[in-house]
């Protein structure tokens, strides 16, 4: 079994709700999105209770083989009639060889599901173009953050195509689901971003948090380049960074810090997710918290991925 990919979400009482991709059956890769809830204790520790599966794979649709890399925000939602308060983006595929991956996007009126797909189709589509010999990732990766604790939200989410990987932005209105506005995709800029070598890495794979008083947008991504090892399709480090809130194609990136094995004692620390409030807003003024994937090196490195949390002080 293997959970990665976290996001979390930290309500008012500080609750918080984790959920990852996994699979329901030994040593078979098809990806389900589990949840738990994370309860506070005296110590500010948390304890998990058990895996409930909020969203799984449907027969015969764009998402039937995986349903993973989830992103979960509180709102006001209306799907044929019912109103709803959670949101999930998430990724989806046919595929068995990570390629032409689409999103899609569920509801629930409680944090831990189940969740309710919205539509037959794809919110973002992704078909491969057969004139390119190229690797044709597709788009994924969602990370949710509400503009207006209402149905405007913004909507981050890798690509990956003939023209590269980069991360990019969409402004929607998802108040109706039965009509959803989707804006105009417009790429995240890396100014800023350095990879393990001091180059201009990209940015893909990350989780994004806005903190309104500030004015600031952190995210956890992955650093690169990936190892020469096997695994070499993973990270070996995780970077949190951040800009002061401006146009996304001219945010200018600051490092808080780049995290590898000798912070974590893991070979491998990729898939990262940032302890968010239920508007996908800071949670906490004082730090920023990743959950994020760990795993050790192999063959069978798939079968050690778990979840692990960093916390990292936050200046004012």
């Amino acid at each position: 079994i293997y959970n990665y990919c976290p996001a979390v979400i930290e309500l008012s009482d500080g609750t918080r709700y984790v959920y990852y991709c996994t699979n329901r059956e030994s040593y078979k890769v098809i990806d389900h999105i589990g949840c738990r809830k994370g309860t506070r204790q005296a110590d500010g520790s948390y304890v998990y209770g058990a895996e409930t599966i909020a969203l799984a794979p449907s027969e015969d649709r764009w998402d039937a083989h995986h349903t993973c890399d989830p992103s979960v925000i509180c709102g006001n939602f209306t799907y044929r009639g019912t109103s709803y308060r959670y949101l999930m983006a998430y990724l989806g595929c046919t595929s068995y060889d990570n390629q032409e991956n689409k999103i899609g996007l569920a509801v629930s009126n409680t944090p831990e599901g189940p969740f309710v797909k919205i539509g037959d189709t794809p919110l973002v589509d992704f078909t491969m173009d057969p004139n390119v010999a190229a690797f044709q990732w597709g788009v994924g990766q969602p990370s949710l953050v509400s503009i207006d604790q209402g149905g405007k939200v913004w909507l981050f989410y890798t690509r990956g195509d003939k023209n590269g990987t980069r991360t990019v932005v969409r402004t929607c209105d998802f108040s109706s689901l039965d009509a959803p506005v989707i804006g105009t995709e417009t790429a995240v800029s890396t100014s800023g971003l350095r990879d393990l070598r001091g180059n201009i890495d990209i940015l893909n794979n990350a989780d994004f948090v806005y903190d309104p008083s500030t004015n600031i947008f952190y995210a956890a991504s992955d650093c690169h380049p990936n190892p020469l090892s096997t695994p070499n399709f993973i990270a070996s480090h995780f970077r949190l960074t951040y800009f002061r809130k401006a146009a996304f194609v001219a945010a200018n990136w600051k490092t808080l810090a780049t995290v590898g094995e000798s912070e974590t004692g893991f070979a491998r620390n990729h898939n990262v997710g940032l302890v968010r409030d239920a508007y996908g807003h800071l949670a906490n003024d004082r730090f920023l918290t990743v959950y994020y994937t760990v795993s050790v090196t192999g063959d069978q490195s798939l079968w050690s991925y778990r979840i692990y949390d960093y916390h990292i002080p936050l200046e004012k």
